[in-house]
């Protein structure tokens, strides 16, 4: 069995039992296993549905958003009946792959259905009772609302999650900050995130949030920015992220929720080992500094550029206490 991603009409669980009646199949075909985001998406509603009367969901690309949504276990008949409800076979939707985040961090590969490129158009408004099934669906899973609602008013809302989470070159005083720095942060404090460090045979440490015990926490640091999609875009470039559904990716870059110091405690992304072949041995500490020798407190002190300096002085970021954070 493969794993769905559904964020639409398909989450409401009378509107799919209907469907499966009309066919003679049991709804159960498709179970649910629990809520996960879609990255690098957005809805969207540029398809003209005859049945539904106006507008029905869509994806589209847009790096650094997310799409809510939830993970189905489907067995054949379950994927026949998608098709069909999907209108695959006159080419409506199409089956795609990608990858979902799940809770702490941890990526599952996923098919979901996005409408074909013949079919797109302008924005297409919903009717009331479309409206209606999906927003009973969403609220059956306990997803929010929002990002449905600002599709269906043609709005592009701003991405939730603004900042990024580093933990080796990419910090302050290390040899990638600059491409940090080069988009300005708004915010640049010292962070820990759960999971282990591991070190590698190049010089700098690979996350790995998939095996680690409570407690198990990452000291590195956590940056802002007004807008995330150009930062993004540069450090998949660094860290040879390719695409969810590219097997050549050296890190994966997924969200884990960071400690800022201060009760803050925040979605951020950040990039893991997507070649776990690639880690070596495990970092105790948990701080790639503290590994190779330089203490933090020393580090903050007396080795931070004057651009920083001055951000840090202006945020109230990044106090002496190295793991005070």
């Amino acid at each position: 069995m493969s794993v769905y991603f559904a964020y639409g009409s398909n989450l409401d669980r009378d509107n799919w039992a209907e469907f499966c009646a009309r066919y003679d199949a049991d709804p159960d075909c498709m179970k649910p296993l629990g809520t996960a985001l879609l990255p690098d998406c957005e809805l969207v509603f540029n398809y003209r549905s005859v049945l539904r009367a106006g507008g029905a969901l869509n994806i589209r690309q847009r790096k650094g958003h997310y799409v809510h949504g939830v993970l189905f276990e489907v067995n054949e008949r379950g994927w026949q009946i998608l098709d069909i409800k999907e209108s695959v076979a006159i080419g409506c939707y199409r089956r795609i792959s990608h990858a979902a985040i799940t809770a702490g961090g941890r990526t599952v590969p996923v098919m979901t259905y996005q409408v074909t490129p013949q079919r797109q158009e302008g924005f297409v408004a919903p009717s009331a009772e479309y409206v209606q099934i999906v927003s009973r669906g969403l609220n059956a899973f306990g997803l929010p609302l929002h990002q449905f609602d600002a599709a269906a008013r043609d709005a592009r809302g701003v991405p939730e999650v603004q900042g990024v989470f580093v933990y080796g070159t990419l910090m302050r005083g290390e040899s990638r900050h600059h491409a940090i720095r080069q988009h300005r942060p708004s915010e640049l404090r010292q962070a820990h995130a759960p999971g282990r460090l591991h070190a590698t045979s190049s010089d700098y440490p690979m996350l790995d949030v998939h095996e680690h015990d409570e407690g198990d926490v990452v000291r590195g640091e956590y940056a802002a920015f007004a807008d995330i999609g150009p930062v993004l875009e540069t450090l998949d470039e660094i860290e040879e992220f390719n695409g969810y559904v590219n097997e050549g990716n050296e890190y994966l870059r997924t969200m884990v929720e960071v400690d800022a110091g201060h009760g803050a405690k925040r979605l951020a992304w950040t990039y893991v080992a997507a070649d776990r072949s690639r880690m070596a041995d495990r970092i105790v500490s948990g701080c790639w500094r503290t590994h190779r020798g330089i203490a933090p407190e020393e580090y903050v002190l007396n080795n931070a550029d004057e651009d920083d300096s001055a951000q840090t002085q202006a945020d109230g970021a990044l106090p002496n206490d190295a793991h005070s954070a």
